[in-house]
């Protein structure tokens, strides 16, 4: 049986599904674009239409290796009637020789002479050919706006003669708070841990076209918390806070956002997740990230890819998987549970385990699913027939 840890219930919590009601709601996309080089483009998504510069292929080719040939001089070869006719020597992707319209493969083919071939099938004009345009005409559509750059995309426009094209640039923020955080480079000290959840969230969002700027790990200090964010929200387009915004005796997060604009909840009934705040500063959304790194996780899923969707950017695929759960879970009331999970696969089923609740990262190492047990619903039984998001493959 999972058990969850009891919590202190908090009389403010805002449940899920209005917390993200609200966040949709207070925030637009923002409008930023850029031109960058193709070369460069892959991971970001485009803000405009991109149409071919070209015909591809800007000539007629033939598709396999043979012989050029004018269609209507094999019309009465066959099997039993092979003919003999005057043909040109083609390769694959070759252009075709003036006059001739459809190749015949080599292999269906005898060379008698000098340009001379024996055949015994007919073709169709065009037949075994590419023609101009084939793979796309000139100003045709190739992507539209929307589109995530990947590498094969790089390639596909250069080959179509595009060389720059306009993306979207989403910049955010990452800072990293407390007097025990130390930066990757330095090796801790009794006491000291190293910033991790930044870089963590970090390269999950680069693989949303989504660029992180890292602030300065700031100490457990008012002031500073709030000098870092005023200069992160007037240069980037969200910001996450990390650390800081629980309820100890050092979290100033949710009062450096109070002081640099406005907060708009602390707390959201959701575990783990239940201490992230979300304010707005210099029109900018501005997240107090919990501080563990199952926690960031969580809120990224369920508040921040969310967000990043309704501006346009294509957030991983959800993808689910159905199974048989292997031990039984109690419902945490007043909260939507997110269980960390291992997916299964046996000869004769699909096992659901809860990964053991344990300190630190190998929750997240070891699990490949993540299972939503909405607020409200009852126990879910061991054996129970249960679907959980997969966020491995």
């Amino acid at each position: 049986m999972i058990k969850i840890p009891r919590i202190t219930l908090h009389t403010n919590l805002v449940p899920l599904k209005e917390a993200k009601k609200i966040l949709l709601n207070t925030f637009t996309r923002p409008e930023n674009s850029i031109q960058v080089p193709v070369i460069d483009a892959s991971g970001f998504v485009l803000t405009q239409p991109v149409h071919s510069k070209i015909n591809n292929p800007p000539v007629f080719l033939s598709m396999p290796d043979g012989i050029a040939v004018k269609s209507n001089e094999t019309m009465n070869a066959g099997p039993d009637n092979p003919i003999e006719i005057d043909a040109v020597r083609v390769n694959t992707g070759m252009p075709m020789p003036e006059g001739f319209d459809a190749v015949i493969r080599i292999e269906d083919v005898t060379e008698i002479g000098n340009e001379r071939y024996r055949i015994q099938t007919p073709v169709t004009a065009f037949q075994n050919t590419v023609s101009v345009g084939d793979d796309i005409k000139k100003d045709a559509l190739v992507m539209e706006t929307g589109h995530l750059m990947n590498p094969f995309d790089v390639g596909a426009l250069l080959s179509y003669g595009i060389h720059n094209v306009k993306v979207q640039k989403v910049n955010v923020g990452l800072i990293a708070t407390g007097d025990e955080v130390i930066p990757l480079q330095k090796k801790p000290l009794p006491g000291q841990i190293v910033d991790t959840n930044s870089h963590m969230i970090a390269s999950y969002l680069r693989e949303v076209g989504v660029t992180p700027v890292f602030g300065q790990v700031v100490p457990d200090d008012l002031v500073s918390i709030s000098e870092e964010l005023e200069t992160m929200t007037n240069s980037c387009d969200m910001v996450l806070v990390f650390g800081g915004s629980s309820a100890g005796s050092k979290d100033f997060t949710v009062d450096a956002i109070e002081n640099g604009g406005k907060l708009i909840y602390h707390g959201v009934g959701m575990a783990p997740g239940k201490p992230v705040s979300l304010g707005i500063i210099n029109g900018k959304p501005v997240f107090g990230m919990p501080g563990p790194s199952i926690g960031s996780l969580i809120v990224l899923y369920e508040l921040i890819y969310p967000l990043l969707k309704s501006w346009g950017l294509p957030t991983p695929l959800e993808t689910y998987k159905e199974g048989e759960l292997a031990e039984t879970i109690e419902p945490f009331p007043g909260f939507d549970l997110f269980l960390m999970m291992q997916v299964l696969n046996t000869n004769s089923k699909t096992m659901i385990k809860p990964v053991p609740r344990v300190f630190g990262q190998m929750m997240g190492v070891r699990a490949n699913a993540i299972y939503h047990h909405i607020d409200g619903s009852g126990p879910i039984k061991k054996g129970s027939e249960v679907v959980v998001r997969m966020i491995r493959q």
